[in-house]
């Protein structure tokens, strides 16, 4: 029986398109705010940092992790013999979008599917991916950062502040790409690779059910 997520794919989908009477602004900082909120409450120890990476990965997908797919298949079985835990749930989506989609490695150990498999998925989202940064990146993020405090939710994340500021020097020295936390990496032990919805959804997720 697979492990699922408290937030599937289909809940981001609805949370952009039941908008009744709202509008599109509206159903959009809905959809972010649910998207912190929902991390927040699945990791207790996550911080600004994690969230903005799962941002970034939502929009720019998996091109700045590519090389040959030999040596993709090779970092998956690597992980696969020396990671620490697999517990984490089969997959969940990335950002308040879910154009992406983290698939753990444990849908391998639990033999769901191959680290071929997981290779091949892997290596076909490339194809949706984005390579450049531009200022709607930029655009977006502020407004992520001023709904989070708008919305109290900057007082659940430790040393948002400090995040806050470092992620502003990163990026205004034309740096966008950050790891986990030291704190969301002791405590989740993260294991995963990025793919595109539509990848995941024809390739992986049929296996998984």
């Amino acid at each position: 029986m697979k492990r699922g997520v408290l937030w599937g794919l289909a809940s981001v989908l609805a949370l952009l398109v039941a908008v009744g009477c709202q509008s599109e602004d509206e159903a959009r900082k809905r959809a972010m705010k649910g998207a912190v909120e929902t991390l927040l409450a699945r990791y207790p120890e996550a911080t600004l940092q994690d969230l903005y990476k799962s941002c970034f990965q939502d929009y720019f997908g998996v091109a700045h992790l590519l090389a040959d797919r030999e040596r993709v298949k090779g970092y998956i079985d690597y992980e696969l013999a020396t990671a620490d835990s697999l517990v984490a749930c089969h997959y969940e989506p990335c950002g308040w979008r879910g154009n992406f989609v983290r698939v753990n490695l444990s849908v391998i150990s639990d033999g769901c599917i191959t680290s071929d498999e997981l290779t091949d998925a892997f290596m076909a989202s490339a194809a949706y991916s984005k390579n450049e940064v531009t200022e709607e990146w930029l655009t977006e993020w502020h407004e992520m950062l001023q709904l989070i405090k708008a919305e109290g939710l900057d007082k659940k994340m430790a040393h948002f502040q400090a995040d806050s500021m470092q992620l502003a020097t990163m990026l205004g020295e034309g740096k966008y790409v950050m790891h986990h936390s030291e704190a969301y990496g002791k405590a989740y032990h993260p294991h995963y690779r990025i793919i595109h919805r539509s990848v995941f959804e024809e390739q992986i997720l049929p296996k998984l059910k």
